[in-house]
């Protein structure tokens, strides 16, 4: 039998695209893609897509748009473990 050993990654965002009709995409280090639609992000929908562009990576894990007051976390597009549990 051969021994695995899993390593703890932190999930981090390297880049946020709009390429998507509709939806964001958020391309992870290590390639994953979590696209989400913009309908559970209102603030978001309603800005332009050249304003969508306008946003600053923070933290590995934080989104803060230029045009938008909302703080986006990467457990709003996946959920938080805590959620993922109840069900």
């Amino acid at each position: 039998m051969m021994a695995s050993t899993l390593i703890n990654k932190t999930m981090c965002i390297e880049k946020v695209l709009f390429d998507l009709p509709g939806k964001i995409t958020l391309k992870m280090e290590d390639g994953r893609m979590i696209i989400s639609p913009l309908k559970y992000f209102p603030d978001l929908q309603k800005l332009s897509v050249d304003k969508r562009k306008k946003h600053t990576i923070v933290d590995d894990r934080t989104i803060l748009f230029t045009y938008s007051d909302a703080v986006y976390h990467l457990e709003d597009f996946i959920g938080s473990e805590a959620n993922l549990r109840k069900r």
